[in-house]
């Protein structure tokens, strides 16, 4: 800004005939910007014109409203709120005085940053919920890595349980069929015993039935020979 005020001084000083020692350039030369000037290129004057107590804008000839005068400015840079163009007196320490917080709302203004401020806001809150979306997406894929390894965990635990209960089924089946086996031998061995018991018994028995048949036929045989006996005893007498 002081490099444009000070062009400025030379320009107005040289249009007023001051020295040449008197300005900051050593020839008259230095004064010539270097820019190269287009002679096709639009030339649009600016025009503010008092009429009684109000202004009147004009952009060339046509009258326009200070709205659009404003943006036709800000179209070249110049931003009339911002003040970036013309500093005023004063406005250097006003801007030194200013705490980090206003400085920057001051840039953004002259920069025109401040018009993005809501595509900024509304990209920051994209960011931040990508960032979010992405923690939460390797929370829950960590999550779920970890539900996986806990239930491949189970899963094994639970094989394992399976094949315990199995051997201890098979164990227990074996146990079965072991007392069955020495069951049916022990009663296969008694059932041996018993029949020959039952044999022992039917000897006993038909011995038996022998000896009270002679048991009887004695006892018939006493019986004649004590009627025998009597007999004789009667012819005696």
């Amino acid at each position: 800004l002081t490099t444009i005020l000070s062009n400025l001084m030379d320009a107005i000083s040289f249009v007023l005939a001051e020295k040449t020692s008197n300005l900051r350039v050593k020839t008259l030369k230095d004064l010539i910007h270097g820019m190269v000037y287009e002679d096709d290129g639009d030339v649009r004057t600016f025009t503010r014109v008092i009429i009684g107590s109000s202004s009147e804008y004009r952009i060339n000839t046509k009258v326009v409203g200070l709205s659009e005068y404003s943006e036709e400015l800000e179209k070249l840079g110049i931003l009339i709120k911002a003040r970036n163009f013309l500093v005023f007196q004063g406005a250097v320490e006003s801007i030194a005085m200013k705490n980090p917080k206003e400085r920057t709302a001051l840039f953004e203004e002259i920069s025109r940053s401040g018009e993005l401020a809501q595509e900024y806001d509304r990209r920051k809150k994209e960011m931040v919920k990508a960032e979010e979306d992405t923690q939460f997406n390797y929370h829950r894929k960590k999550n779920i890595a970890a539900e996986r390894k806990e239930a491949k965990q189970e899963k094994e635990e639970a094989e394992r349980y399976q094949r315990l209960k199995d051997e201890v089924a098979r164990a227990q089946i074996q146990l079965q069929l072991f007392k069955l086996y020495h069951n049916e031998e022990e009663i296969e061995k008694l059932n041996r015993e018993l029949t020959h018991r039952n044999r022992e018994i039917d000897k006993d028995r038909k011995k038996m039935d022998h000896i009270e048949e002679e048991l009887k036929e004695k006892k018939k045989e006493l019986g004649r020979m004590m009627r025998d006996q009597q007999t004789v005893e009667k012819e005696i007498k």
